[in-house]
């Protein structure tokens, strides 16, 4: 062999190795990519199951689940999304066991009134032994995750 051939099988395989490295580096780039889809993709499986299970106490609480009202200490009748106020946020904890929700809602609850004088005692006999009242509220909700799933930790009304 020459000095010429050598040179230029040098010179290929010189080429070959700096064309390979940035097709190994792209190699490790895409595993990270992967590992960052996934990590996203688990994050948002998991804001949709809190979201589902928000979802379901409310609609336990507006069709009069009394037990699950009760979970907020309060006369509660009703609570509502405020569309007209800033949009729900549900915050993960970074090791993905915990999470919380802040909701705007309009909240209705409701009295029962003193029966302590006769019109008092009439409006009772007639239906309206209670006093109702709605207003905006800012539901603070905390999150566990448990063997069986997303389960709710705690409940509380904030003012607006």
């Amino acid at each position: 062999m020459t000095a010429k051939t050598n040179s230029t099988r040098r010179a290929f395989l010189k080429g070959a190795a700096i064309a390979a490295a940035p097709m190994s580096a792209a190699a490790g780039a895409a595993a990270l990519a992967v590992d960052g889809h996934e990590a996203k993709l688990a994050r948002l499986q998991a804001e949709a199951e809190v979201r589902a299970l928000h979802q379901d106490w409310l609609r336990r609480v507006n069709t009069g689940d009394k037990a699950e009202a009760a979970k907020l200490h309060e006369t509660v009748s009703r609570v509502d999304a405020d569309h007209a106020a800033e949009p729900d946020r549900i915050t993960l904890a970074a090791d993905g066991r915990k999470a919380q929700g802040r909701y705007h809602c309009l909240v209705e609850t409701e009295t029962a009134r003193p029966l302590d004088c006769t019109l008092a005692q009439m409006a009772a006999a007639q239906g309206e032994g209670t006093v109702r009242a709605r207003e905006p509220r800012v539901l603070k909700a905390d999150y566990v995750k448990t063997e069986t799933g997303w389960a709710i930790a705690g409940l509380a009304f904030e003012a607006a």
